[in-house]
């Protein structure tokens, strides 16, 4: 007879050797993806960022007058300043879960519990600062943008709802190339960390 726990990820963690696993598979938690996964939606998130030049370039002339210049690639709209945040939070959250998944993959079975509930914590406040925040600051970006390529008439029905011009002039130094330049590279990164991470993490339970 076939032993089905064998194909079940959360009774294989909780058996394993790993300490890590073991308290990740009991552990109550909003992101239960692995670590290359959230890699991996990671880059998803900063790909998003990177669409910013496309609709900077395509957007109507109406809303490029808009703009200091009217110029969107050579102008540093305030809305990129969110952009540059929103890049920051992923860069460091990234950082914290790429951290993560080298003591996993280096200390495998020599981890102790305290040490495992430590790596957690940190896997958890990566994971929520780059899904959630650093999420919703990219779709406030694009969402701008995209409102942009509504042309005159949904900006003046903005305007006129009370919001301000998103793409007026700011002192720093923020464009749409030096954010989304960046944004791609590090997302193709990412999606190459998230493959290598999961042809390395030792414990099947880290790949579900």
């Amino acid at each position: 007879m076939r032993d089905d726990s064998v194909d079940d990820p959360i009774t294989a963690a909780l058996l394993g050797e790993s300490q890590y696993e073991r308290a990740r598979a009991r552990r109550y938690s909003l992101f239960k993806q692995s670590i290359p996964r959230k890699i991996a939606l990671q880059g998803f998130v900063l790909a998003a960022l990177a669409l910013v030049y496309p609709l900077a370039i395509t957007l109507p002339a109406s809303s490029r007058a808009l703009f200091p210049g009217g110029d969107p690639l050579a102008s540093t709209p305030k809305i990129l300043l969110l952009g540059a945040y929103a890049g920051t939070i992923e860069l460091v959250a990234v950082l914290g879960l790429v951290y993560v998944g080298y003591r996993v993959q280096r200390d495998h079975g020599d981890l102790g519990e305290r040490e495992a509930h430590r790596l957690l914590n940190v896997e958890d406040v990566a994971s929520m600062i780059s899904l959630v925040t650093g999420a919703a600051a990219v779709a406030a970006v694009d969402g701008f943008f995209l409102l942009g390529h509504g042309g005159q008439d949904a900006m003046s029905a903005f305007f006129a709802a009370g919001g301000e011009n998103p793409f007026a002039a700011t002192p720093i130094p923020v464009t749409v190339v030096s954010i989304a330049v960046p944004a791609a590279v590090l997302s193709v990164t990412l999606f190459a960390l998230s493959v290598a991470f999961a042809r390395c993490l030792p414990s099947r339970g880290t790949h579900d």
